[in-house]
């Protein structure tokens, strides 16, 4: 189960890529790339392994 804060970061990761979908140009489809790699890079540092990991080291 994820919590409802990760599943909000996908729904915004997916709106992203379908904007990925519908863009024209290199230029724009190049911004929503770098964009969705963000917002996957933030998800995967609160929500991924090594977080997991981290926190448990924290406790």
């Amino acid at each position: 189960m994820i919590t409802a804060q990760a599943e909000a970061e996908l729904r915004s990761i997916v709106s992203l890529a379908r904007g990925c979908e519908k863009s024209h140009g290199k230029k724009q489809t190049a911004l929503l790339f770098g964009a969705l790699a963000d917002r996957l890079d933030g998800f995967l540092e609160r929500h991924g392994e090594t977080a997991w990991l981290k926190h448990g080291a924290q406790s």
